[in-house]
């Protein structure tokens, strides 16, 4: 529980960070915000630029491998003939102190 609340403090303390900075600002902010959403500032921006490049260009470098740009949302047969369906598992854990429920690959070991 310690762990989670310190990695709290963390990820707010780099949001803020992130914020000031002009790397994120959390989407229709002057309109109260939308939880979980965000946009990229001038700096995010180019930053995200950066990331997607080195990350294709590690990813797409074997001569045996190609790059696909293909939607997120699709026909739900995709996901069934890909094993998305019948293999995803997201196993939870309860804890019996503060009678909360965590993703078990949240948790510490």
């Amino acid at each position: 529980m310690a762990a989670q609340i310190r990695h709290l403090k963390d990820l707010s303390t780099l949001v803020s960070l992130s914020k000031r900075r002009g790397f994120v600002f959390q989407s229709s902010e002057i309109y109260g915000g939308l939880g979980s959403c965000w946009d990229y500032g001038p700096l995010g921006s180019i930053m995200k630029m950066n990331v997607k490049r080195i990350w294709w260009n590690a990813m797409t470098r074997r001569s045996d491998i190609v790059g696909l740009d293909a939607a997120i949302l699709m026909h739900p047969t995709v996901w069934k003939a890909s094993g998305h369906i019948d293999g995803f598992s997201d196993p939870l854990v309860d804890c019996k102190d503060c009678k909360t429920r965590f993703r078990a690959d949240n948790t510490e070991s």
